[in-house]
């Protein structure tokens, strides 16, 4: 073959380059661009895909998890529309699991009919553990399950973010090991020892590769929305004392708004304002909204919905979580002040609950606990694209100051 033979096939390859530099240049730029931690959220493309710990990976529409689940009633039109609104407004992509509506008796495990729940109740307990049934039965790696009523902050993907670098220093080991951890009282603690803080920042843990929340080995629950929950004590005996600190959080309320409900006042007695803490989850009550593992959801359908029923279902959980009641010890980890709380909308208290009798006050506001720049409460100001927030808990001006430099009366 002569050179005058291949000069036209190098002249058109010339000609290719240039096309091909700039669709590798188009795809670059397009995956580069995200929407990161923003406060309305919206797409996001993380910045690399080398990981699935990769903390930014928070920062898309499912939190970091392989799906969000939401259970509810179908009946439940009201809550579907505000839940549509607030996820859509906070760039989160939800998946619905109807409420149960029925249950026949033989499907009750064990102990269930002798223990006095009631009908409601055992309803809920069946929502639950039909989608704890659907992530093992889709092998999904991690989701998060919220009920339908719950609310969150307007800067939710930020939030998860700071948890996920505090929930890391409690699962993951030290640096360059396999199985020490930062807690000295991990796994369990010895005789006379105590909790310690750990505070968020620095380089201490390896990182996970799995979730960025830690490994999916090494946790099985993480209770983001309660209605009470303490801290581990040493008298628990089998559980990790740690608690990694969250300090000058300003999506905190001063603690004069803090509702800490059926909880413990610890953190109010003991942390300065605007402190969140991350620890091992003990006595929780209310399943509000949670993260679980692919393991988890078999450990936890497993304990109740085979092995027995001996309790509402938020009980149950506990119960696991806490490691009693002839139960498995599972892994799980919570935060104070939670991050998905309960919203109580305006009008008719009747629709608080579809498991309890709520009925009988009528509330002129909405109004979500510990939340500040609550999702829902700031529909009026999402839907006309502004940005002036409503704040439920503004911080108190200072005391005191004023009234130090007035200029005094002079004395009679």
């Amino acid at each position: 073959m002569g050179v005058e033979q291949l000069a036209p096939r190098w002249s058109q390859h010339r000609r290719i380059w240039p096309l091909l530099a700039c669709v590798v240049f188009v795809i670059f730029t397009l995956r580069s661009l995200g929407g990161g931690f923003g406060v309305t959220g919206g797409s996001y493309a993380p910045q690399s895909q080398s990981s699935d710990g990769n903390i930014d990976h928070i920062a898309n529409g499912t939190l970091g998890f392989q799906k969000i689940f939401v259970i509810g009633l179908t009946s439940r039109s009201d809550r579907r529309d505000s839940m549509a609104l607030a996820a859509a407004f906070t760039g989160l992509d939800i998946e619905y699991i109807d409420g149960a509506t029925s249950i026949d008796d033989k499907a009750i495990p064990p102990e269930g009919l002798q223990n006095g729940v009631n009908r409601g109740s055992l309803l809920g307990w069946r929502a639950h553990m039909n989608v704890l049934r659907t992530i093992v039965e889709q092998n999904i790696t991690s989701a998060l399950v919220m009920e339908d009523d719950v609310d969150w902050d307007i800067r939710i993907k930020s939030q998860m973010a700071t948890f996920a670098n505090a929930s890391r220093l409690l699962v993951q080991p030290m640096k360059s090991t396999l199985d020490q951890h930062l807690d000295p009282t991990f796994p369990a603690p010895m005789e006379n020892q105590t909790f310690q803080n750990f505070y968020v920042g620095g380089d201490l843990t390896s990182l996970p590769t799995t979730s960025p929340y830690g490994d999916l080995d090494r946790w099985d629950l993480l209770w983001l929305g309660h209605c009470d929950t303490r801290f581990p004590w040493p008298s628990d005996g089998n559980a990790p004392l740690g608690r990694v600190v969250i300090a000058n959080d300003t999506t905190v309320p001063e603690k004069q708004h803090v509702n800490q409900e059926l909880g413990s006042s610890e953190l109010i007695l003991e942390y300065p304002e605007h402190t969140r803490v991350v620890a091992r989850a003990r006595v929780s009550t209310c399943t509000l909204a949670y993260g679980i593992t692919q393991a988890g959801a078999r450990r936890f359908l497993y304990e109740l919905g085979i092995h027995k029923l001996t309790n509402t279902c938020d009980m149950m959980f506990r119960f696991v979580c806490d490691g009693v009641d002839g139960r498995q010890l599972a892994t799980c980890l919570t935060v104070q002040p939670q991050l998905f709380q309960h919203h109580r909308p305006a009008g008719s208290t009747a629709g608080y609950s579809d498991i309890n009798d709520h009925s009988g006050e009528y509330h002129e506001k909405g109004s979500t606990a510990n939340v500040r720049w609550s999702v829902r409460l700031n529909f009026p100001v999402l839907v006309n694209g502004s940005t002036e927030y409503i704040d439920q808990f503004p911080d108190a001006p200072p005391v005191g100051r004023e009234a130090l430099e007035m200029p005094q009366s002079p004395l009679d």
